[in-house]
């Protein structure tokens, strides 16, 4: 068997985004996977001509299996760290803002994966990302 790391959109409407990634790791740790991509993602308005450049995080629900660290990062020519998630726990980041995309250089949108702790047996995460879209380009009504 091979690692696994599936993405599911729960919901995709116009403004809000909700992604589970479950992954199986039975052979090594995951490098950089792209989890998110905000130009996969549905259209942001009814006339079905703007999509998402990038998306906030404004909520994390996960449960990382003991002895893995899972971390998240926004693309760009050099990533910029978002969150390390281990154990079980969730993080309510709309009451703030949100976790903002402020990568530099070569910025995709996209948000990456990896995995550090893997050393042998099957270990497991589940996570779900409650996402806002946003996108550089402004849409007049």
């Amino acid at each position: 068997m091979a690692n696994s790391v599936t993405t599911q959109i729960i919901t995709d409407g116009q403004r809000n985004a909700v992604v589970k990634i479950v992954g199986i790791l039975d052979t090594s740790d995951v490098t950089a996977t792209a989890v998110v991509d905000p130009a996969t993602l549905g259209y942001m308005d009814n006339a079905n001509q703007f999509r998402a450049t990038q998306v906030r995080i404004d909520r994390i629900l996960y449960t990382v299996e003991e002895g893995l660290d899972v971390r998240l990062e926004w693309d760009a020519t050099s990533p910029v760290y978002i969150i390390d998630l281990v154990k079980a726990g969730h993080q309510e980041l709309w009451q703030f803002g949100g976790y903002q995309n402020n990568a530099g250089a070569g910025k995709t949108g996209k948000i990456l994966l990896s995995t550090e702790g893997w050393t042998s047996g099957v270990k497991e995460f589940t996570i779900t990302l409650h996402l806002v879209k946003q996108s550089s380009t402004p849409i007049i009504p």
